[in-house]
């Protein structure tokens, strides 16, 4: 039996296999193809339909018996189905996905001018796209091109921005593309970049508070649409929205943050048994990294050495998803661990107040200055970081309950990640 499956070359972090297994096909896998092998791959002809990732969707153009008029006008295929006499039917169904992101991200286009930063194949959808939907001034940015990351800036005026680069993505989350600020009429903002879920591109337009969205919403849409035309689905508007939900909450970590004492690590780990995830305690794996407790990391090599570590473990840790983590309360402090906190995290404050809050059975007010001093500094950063506050009480059953249903996330899902 033929597969299903997604046509690129290097697919390691796609999450394309666990989108159709959600939209009930078990049978979608991975072609990694180098550029040589493209001929014996269609000669093959050894798959029953094939999304088209980079850097294939204009190459497989001649491999096609037919192309619909949405490739043609796009110019671009990334999906390829295969008809009845075994004709091969390139088809585009990304120019659905984009413009449903745009619907999802609640950005108006008409009348506006748009910055589209890259020129390969995703800009020719997103291009099209703006052009439908009636934007007043189309600009693309490229590295090399007349227009470029060194000059884009005299297009000031723009209104919205779309990255389609891959600036940002693993390894290099992270990454600044461009200075948002240098655009003061910015209304809206869309990553096509899903993993990490908050490029700094995401993350710079969050603190702007300009309106933005992440690209797993076109990758569900396309996913959808790809099933449709496989012959596997028929429309089904709430099977698409569930299985867009399902993959934004399992892609999130849940990353709490909070003074010392809030009871972190107590919460985080019943909230994983509940959840089915795996927890992760940071400060207890830097402790483990280092062969020795915080307290000795800090008498022998000093704080600098175990914000060091931190980092490190948090960059590599926040790469996934799925996952629950209690952070050290200081961890914060670090510009950079700010930016790995929220690259894939729903970031949960845990409040209590001073008199509450008690490490080793130690009533942690007993030396409030000191704590006065930390949570001045470190109270405003949890505020800044926090998709939601929470206030702990004595029953952490009841402070789990609280952050579930404020997240809207069902207990015991899949723990298929």
């Amino acid at each position: 039996m033929k597969n299903y499956g997604l046509l690129g070359r290097k697919l390691l972090h796609s999450l394309s296999p666990e989108i159709h297994r959600e939209l009930g096909n078990f049978r979608y896998e991975l072609f990694e193809v180098e550029p040589e092998n493209l001929d014996s791959f269609f000669a093959d002809k050894s798959f029953a339909g094939i999304n088209v990732t980079f850097p294939y969707k204009n190459d497989v153009i001649k491999y096609c018996d037919e192309i619909t008029d949405a490739a043609k006008k796009t110019g671009s295929v990334d999906i390829i189905t295969v008809d009845d006499d075994g004709r091969l039917i390139g088809d585009n169904v990304e120019y659905l996905g984009f413009m449903y992101m745009i619907k999802k991200g609640g950005i108006e286009v008409a009348g506006r001018k748009v910055l589209i930063l890259g020129s390969g194949a995703n800009s020719l959808t997103v291009n099209t796209v703006m052009q439908d939907l009636g934007a007043s001034e189309i600009i693309t940015a490229s590295r090399n091109g007349e227009i470029n990351f060194h000059n884009l800036y005299e297009h000031s005026d723009a209104n919205i921005i779309v990255n389609t680069t891959n600036t940002g993505i693993y390894p290099n989350n992270g990454e600044k593309i461009i200075d948002i600020t240098q655009f003061p009429e910015l209304c809206g903002v869309l990553e096509l970049i899903y993993n990490p879920r908050r490029t700094r591109l995401i993350c710079d337009a969050e603190d702007l508070e300009i309106p933005n969205i992440d690209g797993l919403a076109m990758l569900v849409e396309q996913g959808y649409q790809t099933e449709i035309r496989f012959g596997r689905i028929s429309p089904d508007e709430e099977l698409a929205r569930a299985t867009y939900k399902t993959m934004s909450d399992r892609r999130k970590n849940i990353i709490f943050v909070g003074m010392p004492g809030c009871g972190k690590t107590t919460i985080a780990k019943v909230i994983a048994a509940k959840l089915g995830r795996p927890c992760i305690d940071v400060g207890r794996l830097v402790e483990i990294r280092a062969g020795m407790s915080k307290a000795d990391i800090f008498m022998i090599y000093g704080e600098v050495y175990y914000r060091e570590l931190e980092s490190e473990i948090l960059k590599k840790i926040t790469r996934n998803g799925g996952q629950v983590i209690a952070t050290d309360s200081g961890a914060v402090e670090s510009l950079k661990n700010q930016y790995y906190i929220r690259q894939n995290g729903y970031v949960v404050w845990l409040y209590r107040p001073f008199d509450e809050l008690v490490s080793n059975g130690v009533h942690l007010a007993r030396n409030r200055e000191a704590l006065t001093r930390i949570g001045d500094v470190r109270n405003p950063i949890y505020k800044f970081l926090a998709d939601i506050r929470i206030d702990v009480t004595d029953n952490a059953e009841k402070t789990v309950s609280q952050i579930i249903n404020t997240m809207q996330i069902k207990e015991n899902p899949s723990t298929e990640y």
